[in-house]
């Protein structure tokens, strides 16, 4: 229990001390929080919003449309085939 004691108060002690340096030290926080004067002023340039080239408004979705079909083309022809083989006639 004495040893339980005397690391309690070693530890507090050490921790009003480091609290007290703390609150010594001059503020350091002033001097960053100030912006600094750059050496050369750059002006930046506004940019003009352009126009979408025309492989955007026209070529792109075409392209995915034309995909879109031959995908749902071969999805069709597959089936068609499959179901072919699968289902023999029988002529009476």
């Amino acid at each position: 229990m004495k040893k339980f004691t005397l690391t309690f108060i070693l530890i507090s002690l050490i921790n009003v001390t480091a609290f007290s340096i703390s609150s010594n030290l001059p503020n350091l926080a002033d001097e960053h929080e100030q912006t600094p004067v750059p050496a050369i002023v750059i002006q930046e340039e506004v940019e003009v919003p352009e126009d979408p080239q025309w492989t955007y408004k026209f070529l792109i979705p075409t392209s995915v449309a034309i995909a879109t079909l031959v995908i749902l083309g071969n999805i069709v022809q597959y089936f068609r085939q499959v179901t072919k083989k699968r289902y023999k006639v029988i002529k009476k």
